[in-house]
């Protein structure tokens, strides 16, 4: 009976969630993606008659955005609250009273339906296309499935064997998500519970009782499926730049790492030096987020001097005791170095964030001060000693296959039998003080691992960029037709010009005879200041007559009032990587700031009054050469269609 109370109360659940995301279905208005998963660690902070000793709430959720202010979101949890040390002492009849428990443990999994409502506009957040912030409310609700067991002052114990009936949870938070790229957010906040249940600290009082809430302070990473530059998440519509060509280098992304060194214990009974080992596989979504699986292997060890014959489970009651450890984890390593600036050369590291959780093995050995001795004693049940990891990690680059690392790892185990001093108050914690090294897998000298893709750290070929391969447009001429209000006389002197040119064998005698005619009307050709320097004779007898017209000084139109920061081209020659219609400014401002922070200096032009476009230039320069090779750069590390654009004052 019970397990089909069970059963329908999640389909109801699942039903409602359906329903629900049908309802706000109305809300959506284009076909940005709208799918994000994440995954967070919380730490409770409880309001019950005993107070669970702190713990990690593990998160796992799936989140669908309706648009930039509406999003449901599908979550899952599970944590343990606990107190082993509540201090209580013995009694012979239990009165109701927090005093009747001396230890609980209650296990908790959780399937909630939580909605979520972005208030960025409350703070003028949305009209700031460079703001990474994006708080929001949240409520919703779901059920949880415990599995409590505690024991008490009058010696007796409950143990409940099975997940009985789950209670109603409501829930009621804020909180905020942080732009990190179009692939990853960070995110962060605080969720009330509202709990109907008694018994989540083993006891219901007989006077005042009161349900078991709790607050969450939480915080995450999340995963926009299918986002991109272009087409961010829904949520943040706001960050889309113009569609750009993709970044055609390709990199490898997986990677094992290895690595030995130094466990310590925390314990009142001492340490000795011992070792561990790590091996983890990782794979790296990108030079900011990776991913890794870690196995650990190790010993940790301690002694001390004993007198008397104290308490089994004291820490005065152990005279030696080695314990192996076997961990097995799930981390995320967060580069904190692609947050700042791009490593300005190869002696630089790159440093990380870590953290991660998993379940921790122990089998020990120990020497008791009564001269007893325990051998290959199991500390740990299935599936093991929840532990929470968070450490540091430096990474230096040896070569293409092959990294230096080195770091720190705090390991919060939640057992005090590490040592087999379990009657103390503390838990047994240890670091882990690591170097090694990583195989970076599937790299040459010409494809790098995405840990690095840096500027200076790119080995790709440099594809060999002749004149012919760069595309060269040259903004025309158009003070010409200008030319033809001048009088008919000069007319047949500069026009036939270039129709003779080609075919240069013509020069007829008498054509030089009007040259007397023309001599008068050479008066006007100041006026006509284009060519100042061009006469009519050495335009007849010279066929390269497009160099001239080519190197000619040309008039200059009227100023060109720009705005704060569009500007012509102060120069001859322009590498371009960006082009973008005049009410596209925003996003070209957004793509100049991009490539400042990674070391051009990129400015926007705009060419003329009329033109409908801006250009984005890395380089503005009279030296051809210098221009070349600048181009050549950028098709390497910005744009692969980046092109030459050879401006001419008018």
């Amino acid at each position: 009976m019970r397990y089909h109370y069970t059963k329908r109360l999640a389909n109801r659940l699942v039903l409602t969630l359906l329903i629900a995301g049908l309802s706000f279905q109305s809300f959506s208005q284009d076909r940005a993606p709208r799918l994000s998963v994440s995954a967070a660690l919380g730490i409770p902070v409880t309001m019950f008659s005993i107070n669970s000793k702190p713990v990690g709430i593990y998160t796992a959720a799936a989140r669908y955005s309706f648009n930039k202010s509406w999003s449901l979101e599908a979550k899952v949890t599970a944590n343990t609250f606990y107190n082993n040390a509540t201090g209580h002492g013995r009694k012979a009849k239990l009165d109701g009273t927090p005093s009747d428990v001396i230890t609980y443990r209650t296990p908790i999994y959780g399937l909630n339906g939580i909605f979520y409502y972005n208030i960025h506009n409350l703070f003028g957040l949305d009209r700031l296309p460079d703001s990474k912030w994006l708080p929001y409310v949240n409520f919703g609700g779901g059920l949880n499935w415990y599995k409590p067991s505690a024991s008490f002052a009058d010696g007796k114990t409950a143990n409940a064997t099975s997940f009985g009936k789950p209670f109603r949870d409501y829930q009621l938070g804020l909180g905020t998500r942080y732009y990190l790229n179009h692939i990853i957010d960070l995110y962060g906040g605080a969720e009330y519970h509202y709990v109907e249940s008694y018994y989540l600290d083993a006891i219901r009082e007989a006077t005042n009782p009161s349900y078991d809430d709790y607050f969450n302070f939480y915080a995450g990473i999340s995963v926009k499926l299918g986002s991109k530059k272009h087409n961010n998440l829904i949520d943040w519509s706001k960050k889309n730049v113009e569609k750009q060509n993709e970044d055609p280098k390709d990199y490898s992304q997986w990677a094992v790492d290895g690595t030995v060194g130094l466990p310590v214990l925390f314990t009142p009974v001492g340490y000795n030096f011992t070792g561990m080992f790590g091996l983890g596989l990782r794979y790296s979504f990108n030079n900011f987020l990776s991913g890794q699986v870690n196995f650990a292997y190790g010993k940790v060890a301690g002694d001390q001097e004993t007198t008397g014959t104290p308490t089994i489970g004291n820490p005065e009651s152990i005279k030696e005791f080695s314990t192996s450890l076997r961990q097995i984890s799930g981390r995320v390593l967060i580069n904190v170095r692609s947050l700042m600036a791009e490593p300005s050369n190869r002696m630089d590291w790159n440093h990380y964030a870590v953290a991660g959780v998993g379940y921790t093995k122990a089998v020990g050995d120990v020497t008791f001060a009564n001269g007893k001795t325990t051998n290959d004693a199991s500390l740990s049940v299935s599936p093991g000693i929840q532990t929470i990891v968070l450490g540091y990690q430096a990474r230096k680059y040896i070569n293409h296959q092959l990294d230096a690392i080195g770091g720190l790892d705090f390991n919060y185990n939640q057992s005090k039998w590490i040592d087999n001093a379990y009657n103390k108050s503390g838990l047994n914690h240890h670091l882990y003080f690591h170097a090694g090294v990583t195989y970076k897998i599937g790299t040459s000298k010409d494809k790098e691992h995405i840990d690095w893709a840096y500027e200076n750290y790119n080995n790709f070929k440099n594809k060999r960029t002749t004149l012919e391969q760069v595309p060269v447009i040259e903004k025309p001429v158009t003070e010409e037709p200008k030319i033809e209000t001048t009088p008919v006389v000069v007319e047949p002197a500069v026009e036939p010009a270039p129709k003779v040119e080609p075919t240069p064998a013509v020069e007829p005698a008498p054509v030089v005879e009007p040259a007397p005619k023309v001599t008068p009307s050479v008066e006007p050709a100041p006026v006509a200041e284009p060519t100042p320097a061009v006469t009519p004779a050495p335009r007849r007898n010279t066929p390269r007559a497009t160099t001239p017209r080519e190197n000619a000084p040309v008039a200059e139109t009227k100023p060109y009032v720009a705005s704060n920061d569009v500007t012509p081209p102060p120069s001859r020659y322009n590498v371009i990587v960006g082009c973008y219609s005049v009410n596209k400014l925003a996003v070209a401002k957004n793509t100049q700031r991009r490539l400042a922070s990674k070391g051009y200096e990129p400015s926007i032009y705009r060419s003329s009054m009329n033109s409908r476009m801006l250009r984005l230039s890395v380089i503005s320069t009279d030296d051809r050469a210098e221009a070349i090779k600048v181009l050549r750069k950028a098709r390497k590390e910005v744009d692969p269609n980046s092109w030459l654009y050879i401006y001419n004052a008018q």
